[in-house]
């Protein structure tokens, strides 16, 4: 998929020619403060239908946002599963308000004020660093099309539903996506965030995971 950083708008081939749509770029809502540059993670919010066991996971995150209905996300910077798992998991369980900022995402106009000076500019990967899960700036690319988020929405949802389970067991569900908006989510890269692939959400949601 291609992004265009002057407008922002993205642009994924589909049959017969490009698909034209805008994402949104998300502000941060944390309220604690964040040390190093501010990357922005394409993420795929998609809308489900789900028909799944009165006790399943899915069934406990519907209640906790109720009246309106949770979604599955599905990373789309990366292909590496653990990325695609842990990120997707720990966003689908916390089911975050997403906030939208304004202009494409890593222009100037909308930086987040946590980074400062030339902080933002850095676009310098670590040494041993994988090229394929860090952006080298302050978007990452988008790897992951609306129809890999269709696919992929199956494995996340079955991440949540095994996620705390101490032994395998059969889950009995019917999963229909309904629609697929991408956002881009702000994060800093902090490798003690395991659970998260390495990435802080600068999102209030996940502040409670900071020491």
């Amino acid at each position: 998929m291609f992004l265009c950083p002057a407008c922002g708008l993205a642009h994924e081939p589909v049959e017969g020619g490009l698909e034209t749509f805008t994402p949104v770029t998300v502000r941060p809502t944390t309220e604690l403060a964040a040390s190093g540059p501010v990357r922005h993670l394409a993420v795929w919010q998609v809308a489900v239908k789900v028909d799944a066991q009165v006790d399943s996971a899915w069934e406990r995150i519907r209640r906790v946002v109720s009246p309106a209905e949770p979604h599955v996300y599905v990373p789309a910077f990366s292909m590496i599963r653990p990325v695609v798992q842990r990120l997707g998991l720990s966003l689908t369980e916390a089911q975050p308000e997403l906030v939208a900022a304004e202009g494409p995402p890593g222009s100037k106009s909308r930086r987040p004020s946590l980074v400062d000076g030339e902080a933002a500019e850095r676009a310098d990967v670590p040494p041993g660093d994988d090229a394929r899960d860090r952006a080298a700036g302050p978007v990452t690319p988008v790897v992951l099309g609306r129809r890999d988020a269709r696919v992929l929405a199956n494995f996340v949802f079955l991440a949540v539903e095994s996620h705390e389970k101490h032994e395998l067991h059969s889950v009995e569900y019917q999963l229909e996506p309904t629609g697929e908006e991408l956002f881009f989510l702000p994060a800093v890269w902090d490798p003690r965030y395991m659970r998260e692939s390495s990435w802080r959400l600068l999102l209030r949601e996940f502040d409670g995971l900071v020491a």
